[in-house]
């Protein structure tokens, strides 16, 4: 799926705008950038070498720039950078490359025209985009433009940002004309060498629109939306936690859980494939319709307090006619803590137990949550919480991040040579249990690969 493509269009508002991928930059350039991005992440994130050492950290500087060439474009330069955001393991501390793919789309450029499949036994061609023949879908791929497979793939995995192994490979199979575009800057024709009998075929590419339009996740959807599919169940489907005002959220559940109580619904079905995370206290709204007992989003919050960083939390969190009377931030947890804490320390925030609504203790339902390995962020937080505190039955795949991770990236920057921006995460959300564990959310019922999880719930509930 392509939804790192889209998830790039999105961003290119906030991204330098002009043309300037081919600019070159000094070897000095670059290195005195890298130093910048290091000094920047360290002295803003909660931990920077939380999985990585400072020892590790630095000889993988030191390699990276011994390998650097005597001048790089602005682009080859950021694939550089971005290999050491992936190295430093936090999906919510990354760049973006928008204005590079724009400027790329907006000139005509094309894409690799399939995504792929990672099989014991080699890479096979999977979806196809446009009116593209002569892709074998049988025989596994050996080489694409005189690159092996496995280097190509191998290539790739330094560029993808996710916290788990299964987690890239999904994203580089999924999303490979990306990679492909992103990693070596590939343009058609593309030269295909398939194994069995070793034949050679060159395919031509497709636009981004033709990616877009193929890409189930890509196409416009209700942020949140109710439907019956029986007589005894209700489907909620919740796109993200971020598109629209809290309200919004709010004012839907309310419209939802009175309709859904009205019918006298026994099953509730949460569908979070695909969420992409936002405001996590919206998610919270959410479980206070339909939780037994007793909740929270969190056990803790970490927030690495500086400066900087209060005055884009104050503009983000707190309203404007409050700012200037810091005796009033006590009344939460957060403000509390942040500032209380000195300058260049770590706040740490103690979530409370959020009360269930009297309506949902009224009317019990049996719950099932649907997510995915595209359920990200604040939807990863949700589903921990569903499981922590046994509020339902998770069904589908492992979610799309760590259980208990970085996040909210609320400072950013752009490098002084290169012109780069880049987030940089500002708090450690520590999942309900208390777990400070290396692995994503995983199902009660793990369903195996192409399985649909709603048709597989529907048909263990009575119509």
């Amino acid at each position: 799926m392509m939804r790192v493509v889209f998830a790039v269009i999105l961003l290119v508002a906030g991204a330098v705008q002009e043309a300037f991928s081919q600019d070159m930059l000094s070897r000095k350039q670059m290195e005195q950038d890298l130093d910048g991005m290091v000094g920047r992440i360290v002295y803003s994130h909660v931990n920077a070498y939380h999985y990585r050492s400072k020892e590790e950290w630095d000889v993988f500087l030191k390699e990276m720039k011994s390998g650097l060439p005597d001048s790089l474009s602005r682009f080859g330069f950021w694939r550089k950078a971005e290999q050491l955001l992936v190295f430093m393991n936090d999906a919510h501390t990354r760049s973006y490359p928008s204005a590079f793919y724009k400027e790329y789309t907006d000139r005509g450029g094309l894409f690799f025209p399939f995504t792929v499949q990672k099989k014991e036994d080699g890479y096979y061609a999977s979806e196809i985009y446009g009116d593209i023949s002569g892709i074998d879908t049988l025989h596994s791929i050996v080489s694409i433009n005189g690159m092996p497979m496995d280097t190509i793939y191998a290539g790739m995995k330094k560029q993808c940002g996710k916290e788990l192994d299964f987690l890239d490979e999904k994203a580089i199979c999924g999303s490979f004309p990306y990679y492909v575009w992103k990693v070596y800057g590939w343009e058609p024709p593309y030269t295909i060498v398939y194994s069995g009998s070793n034949a050679t075929v060159t395919v031509q590419g497709v636009t981004a629109a033709q990616l877009e339009k193929g890409d189930p996740l890509s196409q416009k959807k209700e942020v949140c939306s109710l439907s019956f599919p029986n007589s005894t169940t209700a489907l909620i489907k919740v796109a993200d936690f971020e598109t629209m005002p809290r309200g919004y959220y709010r004012k839907f559940c309310r419209k939802a859980f009175r309709e859904i109580d009205r019918r006298g619904i026994k099953n509730l079905v949460l569908d979070l494939r695909g969420n992409d995370g936002g405001d996590s206290r919206y998610a919270e709204d959410f479980a206070a319709w339909f939780a037994d007992k007793p909740f929270r989003i969190a056990s803790r919050t970490l927030w690495k307090v500086t400066p900087e960083f209060k005055a884009n939390f104050a503009q983000l969190y707190i309203p404007g006619v409050m700012r200037w009377a810091k005796f009033l931030y006590g009344i939460n947890e957060h403000t509390d803590a942040i500032w209380k804490t000195a300058d260049g320390q770590v706040a740490v925030a103690e979530h409370k137990e959020r009360k269930p609504r009297r309506s949902a203790l009224k009317h019990p339902k049996k719950v099932f949550l649907l997510i995915d390995n595209d359920t990200f962020s604040a939807g990863s937080m949700f589903a921990a919480m569903v499981k922590d505190y046994n509020l339902g039955t998770l069904v589908g795949q492992p979610t799309g991040n760590l259980s208990s991770f970085y996040a909210d990236p609320l400072m950013w920057y752009m490098l002084p040579n290169s012109r780069i921006t880049f987030q940089v995460s500002t708090s450690l959300n520590v999942r309900p249990s208390g777990k400070l564990d290396n692995d994503s959310i995983q199902p009660d019922i793990l369903l195996p690969e192409g399985t649909d999880a709603l048709e597989y719930v529907l048909e263990l509930l009575p119509q």
